[in-house]
């Protein structure tokens, strides 16, 4: 897994773009999944009051939908801090938010972060920005804010839902041919009913999963799957970006 932070400054008339990505390490741990449910929260964007160019900016998430909450400091030297967390466990699923804050001249900075949420999370991103330290002063006179966060299965977690559905619909299979067998031709008609509906279902999941998660689409669930980096950035970026102007002028 990775972490990011990427800033995306926009000039007037000149399509500007600056990113800056720190990338470390993750290490997995294995869990039992225990089919706990993975919402899916974001916040409008949020436009507070103008911070002192001499003070921090401060914004901190409370999460609804988690017990948890996420927190980012923007200090005038450019330095940074994200962390946050929950103590909700979900066994094979990737934790994936961003939070995108918009300066008074269109400047977009994203924080992102990724990784495994078996036991909860708890993480904490540090960084220092150029970028951020020449233009602290326009996100302290006026900045917008925006947050989101979604679940993904890992690689793991997408071969296990495969085999589990394999599973039940081979039973259901081994029943109908037993019933037959036994002649039973009403009981066989009921497995091959419901074996039916397991494997519409299974396909409907499928196709709901891959629409809420695209960038998993192209892995097959019994070789990957799991989660992308910018799955949540987007998303924040189109928030944010609809506050005093258009985003893709920006690119």
């Amino acid at each position: 897994m990775t972490k990011h932070f990427a800033a995306i400054k926009g000039l007037p008339l000149l399509a500007v773009l600056a990113v800056a990505v720190l990338v470390a390490n993750l290490a997995y741990a294995q869990a039992p999944a225990t089919g706990t449910p993975a919402p899916t929260e974001a916040t409008p964007a949020t436009t507070p009051p103008p911070t002192p160019p001499t003070k921090p900016i401060v914004i901190n998430w409370k999460l609804h939908k988690l017990d948890g909450n996420v927190n980012l400091t923007i200090n005038p030297d450019g330095s940074s801090d994200f962390s946050g967390g929950f103590k909700d466990k979900k066994p094979y699923d990737d934790w994936d938010i961003s939070i995108a804050v918009k300066s008074s001249t269109g400047a977009i900075i994203v924080y992102h972060w990724e990784g495994d949420a078996s036991n909860g999370v708890q993480f904490s991103k540090t960084g220092t920005s150029a970028f951020l330290a020449d233009d602290f002063s326009s996100f302290a006179t006026k900045h917008s804010w925006a947050g989101r966060y979604v679940f993904h299965l890992t690689a793991a977690g997408r071969k296990k839902h495969y085999e589990e559905m394999e599973a039940k619909r081979k039973k259901l299979h081994e029943e109908a041919e037993a019933a037959l067998k036994a002649k039973n031709k009403k009981l066989a008609e009921e497995k091959k009913a419901e074996e039916k509906t397991e494997a519409g279902a299974e396909l409907q999941w499928e196709e709901n999963y891959d629409r809420q998660h695209p960038a998993a689409a192209s892995n097959p669930p019994t070789s990957g799957g799991g989660s992308s980096i910018g799955s949540t950035i987007s998303s924040v970026v189109s928030t944010i970006g609809s506050i005093g102007g258009d985003i893709a002028s920006f690119f």
